[in-house]
């Protein structure tokens, strides 16, 4: 997994996202699109029902308002769950209120 870091912007390259400044509308349009884009990359557990693995990241969006961003992934090996959190929580803003690879109870 590899960031490209730059004053303006943060890129993850599996998770192609721009995080900037704008207008409240554009904020929250943005919160959706990073959220659309991570959850169309992420595997979804109801369709892994038996990946013994379950990533969870949490924490505030794009914008001054602190719109929350979670994502829930299921994961056949923990290191498939640990690249899949590193990239969404690099792209989560502010505080990270969960970041955890566990094992599905």
């Amino acid at each position: 997994m590899r960031f490209v870091i730059t004053a303006a912007a943060i890129i993850c390259t599996a998770f192609p996202v721009t995080l900037g400044s704008g207008s409240a509308s554009a904020q929250g349009i943005e919160t959706q699109f990073i959220r659309s884009r991570v959850l169309a990359q992420t595997p979804q557990c109801r369709n892994n029902p038996n990946a013994p693995v379950v990533g969870r990241v949490a924490g505030a969006g794009t914008g001054q308002q602190g719109r929350g961003l979670s994502f829930v992934g299921c994961f056949d090996t923990t290191a498939q769950c640990n690249q899949w959190r590193g990239a969404v929580s690099g792209i989560v803003r502010g505080r990270l209120i969960q970041n955890t690879c566990e094992a599905r109870r």
